[in-house]
């Protein structure tokens, strides 16, 4: 994964658990994609610091991460999910296409959906 993608994943489920200061300054970095230097102006504070804040600001949410999970489960059932979707659209394929005679092939991978299905739920 992308480590921007996830950073902003990780403050997505965990930054309401930092400081005021701390996601002000975590936002400016991964959202508004500012360098240190320009935080460090902004915030009023030296570049070092600005890099300091966001390092130990990143190391709090994966350890939120770590102890919780919630990412990693929410990743795997988005891929779940989108395998779901793409063996549904076979199905349809199948159908409208009506390559489908053996209606056992049809109902095997309706099974098959209705299992990954399943996962899913369990997992929310």
């Amino acid at each position: 994964m992308d480590e921007r993608l996830e950073k902003s994943l990780l403050y997505d489920f965990y930054g309401e658990l930092l400081s005021e200061h701390q996601k002000e300054v975590y936002i400016a970095y991964i959202f508004d994609d500012m360098s240190y230097s320009e935080i460090a102006e902004e915030f009023g504070c030296s570049r070092q610091a600005a890099f300091d804040l966001v390092r130990r600001t990143t190391r709090k949410l994966e350890a939120y991460e770590a102890r919780l999970g919630l990412v990693g489960r929410f990743v795997e059932a988005k891929d779940k999910l989108e395998l779901l979707t793409s063996e549904i659209e076979e199905v349809r394929a199948l159908i409208k296409d009506k390559k489908a005679d053996d209606i056992e092939l049809i109902d095997k991978k309706l099974l098959d959906i209705s299992v990954g299905a399943g996962e899913i739920f369990d997992f929310l």
